[in-house]
């Protein structure tokens, strides 16, 4: 006949083997035959734990430490089951119990520190996760959970250390590899830094250091490495704290990644960006359009970087087609100007918005302009006035002031609200068209919410032979963001008639075909201008470098 003991080790060695009925029918009839074995019951509660009935997995458990209270492996694991059954604090206690019993038992540390992060208790979890390792140094579990629970506090330089006392122990490891990256990337400051600040705050040897260690990781397989990599590009590239160098390199494992799936947007605008770095527009939007076609109009209308790219042009079709069949958008529009501009010579600064806008900022922007642009004459140009917007913009153009005013209404109904702002910016290209066909200008498009710091107008006396005067990112942040709509202005030559044209129609395409996004003031300019470039028939252009800009002071919004 078996022995109690016999069978309880028959019973194990199938639990091990993971044949859990089996093991399961023999702790019960051991229990029938001999309920006084704690054993029994110890282990039908880790069987019911391990199956997920974590409930009677703590009866089951209580019943062998009832029989056995001071055994520390039933304290434990009763912990494991309470943590399991959401019951975070009971489960602290029995971790706690374990390691009275037996302290010099590295496992409940890392136990305990598992409930105390359920808990909220971050320190107490760390302390628990260093007293494992005092037990056994270098444990490569409990070196990445400290750094996780330090990282998880904020604490990422004592994390980092953890995470490369790990890597100097078993270097390559993508899993520590991504995590060193992740410290890497908080010490940059990168991703909380404003556009004007990231200059002075970003660590760029540790925003390197964070794109290498995630291009290591992503090697190895780790997935969110991969997408790790490919978005800190995009951020350092919108922030302006992207060298080529660095982004030449993550282009190419972009490239390898858009073999293996085509549909990551993420990894194609990397590969766009570079190429527009490289000054190869047409061959940027070639190939984001080469893997744009596994993406529905839905898909790219989701996806913020598809919808930047999807607005960029730089092949010679795109802008033969201009010519062939000019788009509508404008001139469906019923424009009417009832004040005029002179036709004088005279430098016009143009703002055009909404009744909305110019609530909020043109009393401001009046302002500005008399106190420092007093050799501009000001045309405002609103779409869809609020009677009282016309009305006191008619009462100001009245008023002996240099100024003029346009208004137009347009059913924009169907549009969500970002195409609309985008409306709102694109439709004074169209104004400044009808002010230069009339023999008015030079125009100078600028945005309403701004202040002026300096006359532009009499700083166009000591520009040399000019046609387009443009305010450029120099920070290479991607043809939507290098010609900045803030600031752009027109002459009367024949030259930047044609540009403007251009521009107008390529912003009016978007706009019939349902596919305005935000940027297109800004990608229309910049693209024109480089297929225009490319095709020797560029507008003599004045370039001022945004960062130091010297007319307007940009309000925050």
């Amino acid at each position: 006949m078996i022995t109690i003991s016999e069978a309880l080790r028959i019973a194990v060695g199938l639990h091990q083997g993971n044949r859990l009925a089996e093991a399961a029918d023999i702790y019960r009839k051991i229990l029938q035959a001999a309920p006084e074995v704690a054993d029994a019951w110890h282990l039908l509660g880790v069987l019911h734990h391990q199956s997920g009935e974590h409930a009677e997995a703590v009866r089951l458990i209580g019943e062998a430490i009832g029989r056995d209270p001071l055994c520390a492996a039933y304290r434990d694991n009763l912990g494991s089951a309470l943590r399991a059954a959401t019951q975070a604090a009971q489960a602290a206690g029995q971790h706690r119990a374990a390691l009275a019993l037996d302290p010099a038992w590295v496992k409940p540390f890392g136990n305990l520190a598992g409930a105390l992060t359920d808990l909220g208790d971050g320190s107490g979890a760390a302390e628990a996760l260093r007293r494992a390792l005092r037990l056994a140094p270098d444990t490569d579990g409990y070196l990445l959970r400290l750094g996780d629970c330090l990282y998880a506090q904020d604490r990422t330089a004592e994390a980092e250390a953890h995470y490369r006392r790990l890597d100097e122990l078993q270097p390559g490891r993508p899993d520590c590899l991504y995590r060193l990256g992740l410290c890497r990337l908080a010490a940059s400051r990168v991703m909380g830094a404003t556009l004007a600040a990231a200059g002075r705050l970003v660590d760029r040897a540790a925003l390197a250091e964070a794109i290498a260690a995630f291009a290591r990781a992503a090697d190895g397989g780790h997935g969110d490495a991969c997408r790790n990599l490919f978005g800190t590009a995009v951020v350092a590239i919108q922030t302006g704290v992207m060298d080529d160098a660095t982004l030449e390199r993550v282009a190419a494992a972009a490239r390898r990644r858009l073999m293996a799936e085509p549909r990551d947007s993420v990894a194609l605008s990397v590969v766009c960006y570079a190429l527009y770095r490289r000054q190869r527009l047409a061959l940027a939007e070639r190939y984001f359009r080469k893997f744009a076609r596994h993406w529905t109009a839905e898909d790219i209308a989701a996806d913020f970087e598809m919808l930047l790219w999807s607005m960029v042009h730089g092949g010679p079709a795109f802008f033969a087609r201009l010519a062939a069949e000019p788009p509508h958008c404008f001139a469906r529009a019923a424009r009417r100007m009832p004040k005029a501009p002179k036709s004088d010579g005279r430098p016009i600064l143009l703002v055009g918005c909404d009744g909305g806008y110019w609530r909020r900022f043109g009393a401001g922007f009046l302002e500005s302009w008399q106190n420092k642009a007093a050799s501009c004459a000001l045309h405002v140009h609103v779409v869809n006035p609020p009677a009282d917007v016309e009305a006191e913009l008619m009462r100001l153009a009245g008023d002996g002031l240099p100024l003029s005013v346009s208004f137009e209404a347009v059913d924009l109904s169907a549009l969500p609200e970002p195409v609309r702002l985008t409306y709102y910016a694109s439709a004074r290209f169209a104004v400044t068209q009808q002010l230069l066909r009339a023999g008015a200008g030079p125009v100078i498009q600028i945005d309403v919410d701004a202040l002026l710091l300096e006359d532009p107008g009499l700083a166009m006396a000591a520009w040399p032979s000019w046609d387009v005067a443009v305010m450029q990112d120099r920070r290479g942040r991607g043809p939507t963001r290098d010609f900045l709509a803030g600031f752009l202005a027109f002459n009367r030559t024949p030259a930047a008639q044609r540009y403007l044209d251009l521009v107008a129609g390529y912003i009016g395409r978007h706009f019939d075909e349902g596919r305005a996004f935000w940027g297109l003031d800004q990608a229309a300019p910049y693209c024109t201008h480089d297929h225009l470039v490319r095709n020797g028939e560029a507008p003599a252009l004045i370039r001022f470098d945004f960062e130091a800009f010297p007319f307007l002071h940009f309000l925050e919004k």
